[in-house]
């Protein structure tokens, strides 16, 4: 009987796969058989190092998702090596906090280019190599569900995913592409390090989760792998909430 999460033979790709959950994420679809592109603006030759010990393919195509060109570039990177993609994971993203009266123009467009720009315009230079079975997964947030104060700008880039992700599933599914996001909860990552250093912050935070302890970068893999995978093949235009029991708590 067919291993419904088997990957082999698959090709993806993985935004923001240097470190943190982009490189849990490449990681674990390579130790399912995925061979793998691994994109970021920051080197990801560690992550690319850690795939080719589990024999498989991997190499690494620097990118910033928010220039056209650049994405372009990483398209076409993987139809050369690869020669087609079977899976587009868009996780790159930032997080800058602020108070809305004093946040810059400048943060909140660098968020929205960022998150969600460099989201959609992975995803339509993808879409136009994907064939029937292939799978997008967006890593959104629970602040893509429910508010936050001093995260206007990332709140709204990941709402903003959330119904991206609705739409390509709308328009993509009778051509047999899902599309499907994650929203992670607190997640101990580079970019959470000023909220786990506050022990305030985090004593507020910790008493909300259900599951007592902050996320590692594998609790969203897990997720991204079955997504990825023929184990979620009637599943499009859904959202995996994984944050703990945070948003049931609150």
């Amino acid at each position: 009987m067919k291993d419904l999460f088997d990957l082999n033979g698959k090709v993806a790709i993985v935004t923001g796969a240097a470190r943190g959950i982009g490189a849990s994420i490449a990681i674990e679809l390579a130790r399912k058989g995925a061979n793998v592109v691994v994109s970021d603006i920051i080197p990801g030759n560690e992550t690319v190092n850690q795939i080719k010990k589990l024999k498989k393919k991997a190499i690494y195509v620097k990118t910033d998702i928010s220039n056209k060109k650049e994405v372009g570039n990483l398209i076409n990177e993987t139809i050369k090596q690869f020669k087609k993609i079977d899976i587009l994971v868009n996780n790159a993203g930032i997080y800058i906090p602020g108070n809305t009266l004093d946040l810059p123009e400048e943060t909140w467009d660098k968020t929205m280019s960022i998150n969600l720009k460099g989201c959609f315009l992975c995803s339509q230079a993808a879409l136009r190599h994907m064939k029937k079975g292939a799978s997008i997964i967006n890593i959104s947030s629970v602040a893509g569900i429910e508010g936050s104060a001093r995260g206007a700008a990332y709140c709204a880039s990941k709402g903003g995913i959330r119904l991206l992700t609705k739409a390509l599933a709308a328009e993509f599914g009778l051509l047999g592409i899902r599309v499907n996001s994650v929203h992670p909860g607190l997640i101990d990552t580079p970019m959470t390090k000023g909220i786990l250093s506050d022990k305030k912050t985090m004593d507020g935070m910790m008493s909300k989760f259900l599951i007592k302890r902050v996320g590692k970068p594998v609790d969203i893999a897990g997720p991204v792998v079955f997504l990825a995978s023929d184990a979620s093949s009637y599943m499009t235009g859904s959202e995996i909430v994984t944050d703990g029991g945070w948003i049931c708590a609150l």
